[in-house]
């Protein structure tokens, strides 16, 4: 029997625009044990640290200025960080800004034992990342490259005009994230046409197809390979 999935398109633009206080958060979506969440970054946070999770800050409009115990950074659209579990931070803007967040939805004793709950004091700075200076360095169409990793997943970015070749049935839950231009994906139920700051999420298991227009690009979270 064939895996029927109906996909949804989901906009962080409109749903960033019914957020009216400043650090009010909403959770959009699930990537596998991935929670994807939208927050309004406007004012500073108080210091603080999460014992169990790492938290990944995605600029999508605005710039943040990103703190912690390693270092800082400031994101702007298309930027972001991770801050690994244990490490004091805390995120602050002077104007409204729209950052969206990946952390794991999950309890940590999910894993069985297999992660990590602690970092140690020294090992690794902030590091800004960027998912346009990393498509500037692909030469190839289709060709994902990670950017970042958040517990078992991975944040990618390509670019490429036409059919895209994708697994099918898909092992992992993957979202597809529109920077630039229009993409569709098609499942034997729907088909979503995707402009920037729209996404979707085609669920493990389903059977779907990915075209885009020229001068597309896009990020795809999903599982790291052997996670």
């Amino acid at each position: 029997m064939a895996f029927m999935t109906r996909l949804k398109k989901l906009s962080v633009s409109q749903v960033a625009m019914v957020l009216d206080k400043p650090f009010s958060m909403v959770n959009l979506a699930f990537v596998g044990d991935i929670v994807i969440s939208i927050y309004i970054c406007q004012g500073l946070l108080e210091w603080h640290k999460h014992l169990d999770r790492d938290e990944l800050f995605w600029v999508y409009d605005g710039t943040i200025l990103l703190e912690s115990k390693w270092g800082e950074v400031r994101l702007r659209p298309g930027e972001l960080a991770v801050v690994q579990k244990g490490v004091e931070h805390r995120s602050s803007s002077g104007l409204r800004a729209s950052v969206l967040l990946l952390r794991c939805g999950f309890v940590p004793e999910r894993k069985n034992g297999r992660r990590r709950l602690y970092t140690i004091t020294g090992e690794a700075k902030l590091k800004r990342l960027s998912f346009h200076g990393t498509l500037q360095t692909l030469t190839l169409p289709f060709r994902f490259q990670t950017v970042a990793q958040v517990e078992d997943s991975v944040v990618q970015v390509a670019w490429g005009e036409g059919t895209w070749p994708v697994e099918v049935p898909a092992s992992h839950d993957v979202l597809l994230f529109i920077l630039n231009g229009t993409a569709t994906v098609r499942t034997s139920q729907s088909m979503l046409h995707l402009h920037p700051g729209d996404f979707t999420v085609v669920p493990q298991g389903a059977v779907y197809q990915l075209s885009t227009t020229q001068g597309t690009a896009l990020v795809r979270v999903t599982r790291s390979p052997g996670g």
